[in-house]
Formats: C-alpha cells, sequence, structure tokens
C-alpha cells in the first residue's frame, strides 16, 4: 500500500522540514506539478489554482498594504511590516496566488508561552474561499510546534464575520476594549488556549 502512494508522487517533504506537503495539484488535465521554491503549504482552490502558505518577505509591502487597507480600514507605514517580520518571522504568513499575495497573517510573540495575531486579511475577491483557513491553520500548527499555550487577538466590534471565523477556531471573547482602532470603534479581545 506504502509503495503504491509513494509510486503516485503526489506527497513530497518540505526542504526546511520532515513535514509532507503536496507537490502536486489536480487540474482538468491530470495533475500539475508545483513549484517547490520557499513554499511550505499548498491547496488547491479557485478552480485548481493552488494557493501557496510561505514566509512574508521586503517585496510583499505594497501588495499587504493594500490588503491591509481595503480588508481592515487601517493604513500603517511600511516600517511596521518589517518591524513585525523582525519579531517573529515564521509569524508573518502571506497566502500566494499565481504569483500574487492574496491574503496575509501577521503576530508576534510576546513571551509568557503566548502569540498574538495583529492582522489577518484577505484581499476582496478572494475571501469565503478558505484562504483565511490555510493561514489559520498554519499559524495555529506552528505555535503548536513552538509550544505556545495561548494566542490571542483582536476583532472590531462591528466585524461580525471575523468574529465567527476566530470562534471556529476555538476563540473565546474575553474582554471589550474600548476605543481600541484607529477610528475609535471598539474591539473585543478574543483568546484561543493550545
Amino acid at each position: 500500500m506504502a509503495a503504491s502512494a509513494s509510486a503516485r508522487g503526489r506527497v513530497g517533504c518540505s526542504p526546511e522540514s520532515s513535514m509532507k506537503i503536496r507537490t502536486y495539484v489536480r487540474c482538468p488535465r491530470g495533475f500539475m506539478s508545483l513549484p517547490k521554491r520557499r513554499y511550505v503549504q499548498e491547496a488547491p482552490v479557485l478552480r485548481f489554482l493552488p494557493v501557496l502558505i510561505r514566509p512574508f518577505v521586503a517585496n510583499d509591502i505594497p501588495a499587504v498594504s493594500s490588503i491591509t487597507r481595503e480588508a481592515l480600514r487601517e493604513n500603517y507605514p511600511t516600517s511596521l511590516y518589517l518591524e513585525i517580520h523582525r519579531w517573529w518571522r515564521e509569524g508573518f504568513l502571506v497566502a500566494e496566488m499565481n504569483g500574487n499575495p492574496i491574503g496575509f497573517l501577521a503576530a508576534v510573540m510576546p513571551g509568557d508561552g503566548q502569540a498574538r495575531i495583529l492582522m489577518l486579511a484577505v484581499a476582496e475577491g478572494f475571501r469565503s474561499r478558505g484562504i483565511g483557513t490555510l493561514l489559520m491553520n498554519h499559524f495555529v500548527q506552528t505555535c503548536g510546534t513552538r509550544g505556545l499555550r495561548r494566542i490571542e487577538l483582536e476583532v472590531r466590534v462591528s466585524n461580525a464575520a471575523a468574529q465567527r471565523f476566530y470562534r471556529r477556531f476555538g476563540f473565546e471573547t474575553l474582554n471589550v476594549l474600548p476605543k481600541f482602532y484607529t477610528d475609535g470603534e471598539d474591539g473585543y479581545k478574543m483568546v484561543r488556549h493550545l
């Protein structure tokens, strides 16, 4: 049985770890090989186009900044993204399709066995297609591998869809943060224990 699975050649190993990842994706004409560059995870979505989860690089700043303005209604300076990346490289992930960033998750590790998600956003045309789920699954796996015990985040009180999304991942509302956002809107602090 194991020989037949390896003969199909659909599973490979990431060069950075022994974690198995798919190296091929099914498409209408059979299987298509995926590039093995720096990618850490993929999933076929959007009519057989692979979404690749990879580490953030400085060239992603224009796209990430644009997604932040559109999805989160925030306008942060370029230096903030570089600073977040310096704090915890493994915690800044980008979802890419056809070479273009379409979503990202940025987090830091403040200490005491916890992580804090600062931003999670997906470009408007790609929402509700599992991209946020891919980012969150990869991030939770990273936190578990590092032995972290808790993940926290903040979400706008008005963003019911994001609150439902986080609850699906086991996050619970801890308290209200008055005037947390730059436009004066309140936020909820949400927490998940690992």
